[in-house]
């Protein structure tokens, strides 16, 4: 259905540009993002604890859950697609190997709520002052880390830092109305699931930016590149992936241009 310019908008707290600077934090967001962000996190428990208690997982697709078969698929899919075709050399048995480590990991966490799986800037709506939510066909049940990391880690939004963990702080809080959240089990995992959240989109840039040539694409890769070592930097990972967390060194390429390069 076609939405009318005039009176609904999307949330997005600034642009990728090719003016890209790794050394610099994100810009400020202006007052009015900042508090359509805060009732955007304020809402996005009710819909994964509240209505996600009623859903019929079985009319999920592809999957009922984010499963681990999910997981390998966006993990695969980041590195065919931006590993690959971005010519970045990877050891891939030893990568693999990290997969399983990570997936593992991943999957200790409790899925038993509704993740929207592409909840970013561009699918939140506002109208009227109201958020509305869209492109949830592929929802599923999954962990509460997972939509608030594409949110907050959304590179095309470039959030800055001091205002993803103001959200991160009011989404615990707002879902430990609905459920009993153990802050420090969820903050556990959340890395890892903003990192495997991280990853997909990068796949999703190589394919649309290396393969298909459309460069607008490219120009969001150094800014996700700039939010794994963050999260990796601030946060870490309780489990050892080396070959995986060697992809957030200073090493990789801030614009990588597309290469017939094959994995090692």
């Amino acid at each position: 259905m076609p939405i009318a310019r005039r009176t609904w908008n999307k949330i997005s707290a600034t642009r990728p540009s090719s003016n890209f600077s790794a050394s610099a934090a994100p810009p400020p967001a202006s007052p009015e993002v900042v508090a359509a962000y805060r009732d955007v996190v304020a809402w996005l428990p009710k819909i994964a604890i509240v209505a996600g208690a009623s859903i019929d997982e079985s009319w999920c697709y592809p999957r009922k859950s984010f499963d681990k078969q999910s997981m390998l698929w966006d993990l695969n899919y980041f590195k065919y697609y931006f590993l690959t075709l971005g010519g970045v050399p990877f050891h891939e048995e030893r990568l693999e190997e990290d997969f399983q480590v990570f997936s593992d990991y991943l999957l200790a966490a409790d899925r038993s709520y509704f993740l929207c799986r592409d909840f970013q800037s561009r699918n939140v709506m506002l109208h009227e002052g109201k958020p509305y939510f869209i492109d949830y066909q592929g929802g599923r049940r999954g962990a509460l880390q997972y939509d608030i990391a594409s949110l907050l880690y959304d590179a095309k939004a470039d959030v800055p830092f001091a205002l993803r963990d103001e959200l991160l702080e009011l989404y615990i809080a707002e879902a430990g109305k609905h459920a009993k959240i153990d802050r420090a089990e969820f903050k556990k995992y959340f890395p890892g699931f903003v990192l495997i959240r991280i990853m997909q989109a990068m796949g999703a840039y190589g394919l649309r930016g290396f393969h298909e040539k459309k460069p607008l694409f490219l120009q969001s890769i150094p800014y996700a590149i700039r939010n794994i070592e963050h999260v990796l930097n601030t946060h870490g990972l309780p489990v050892d992936v080396p070959e995986l967390k060697r992809y957030s060194s200073a090493s990789w390429p801030r614009r990588p241009c597309a290469s017939s390069a094959r994995p090692n």
